[in-house]
């Protein structure tokens, strides 16, 4: 056997003691591991846990009360949302924001903050957004962003947002409901 063949041979091992070294130590730090999360369904996606120093909130579900689906400019929308934190302990007292939207509009805040959740905790909340005067007539689809600002230093700010389904209808005060109620039209002419 050729001697070069040998000392490879006779090296291999302290190669591959090398390798797993760096391989364990290239771990460290890492920001985020990809698992499946105990209470995902199967229609969710896969969630990312964050490894980092601090919280990792994520928007479990989007929920809008179905006599809220058709709605006026000026009106109040009072979504449910199941929050979670997946990563480590936030400050107790503080208090996390959350953005409503609707399609690209920021509707405005009514209630829309919670208390900062321990590592692990989960929540439902129900917040409550203004639609403002100058959103057009339409349906549009309605979605919330947790901690828009960062200011929780949230670990991975991939899961802050989600949709709601379906859809939340803009109509007119002209519908057939005004249809001789004379009272109704008085805030509109």
């Amino acid at each position: 056997m050729p001697s070069y063949l040998y000392d490879m041979k006779n090296r291999y091992p302290v190669f591959l003691m090398f390798v797993g070294i760096i391989l364990i130590f290239s771990g460290i730090g890492a920001a985020d591991v990809l698992s499946l999360d105990d209470n995902a369904t199967p229609s969710q996606s896969p969630v990312t846990h964050s490894t980092g120093f601090g919280p990792d909130y994520q928007v479990r579900f989007v929920d809008i009360p179905v006599y809220e689906s058709t709605t006026q400019k000026g009106g109040v929308l009072h979504p449910s949302l199941g929050v979670k934190n997946t990563g480590l302990n936030d400050t107790p007292g503080h208090m996390v924001n959350v953005s409503g939207y609707l399609g690209t509009f920021p509707l405005d805040p009514v209630t829309s903050t919670f208390p900062a959740l321990m590592a692990g905790e989960e929540k439902t909340i129900t917040l409550a957004y203004k639609l403002p005067n100058t959103i057009e007539y339409g349906g549009y689809i309605f979605s919330v962003m947790i901690d828009p600002d960062n200011l929780t230093h949230d670990t991975n700010t991939t899961n802050n947002m989600k949709k709601a389904g379906g859809m939340i209808s803009i109509t007119s005060p002209d519908d057939d409901s005004f249809i001789g109620c004379e009272a109704c039209w008085e805030g509109y002419r």
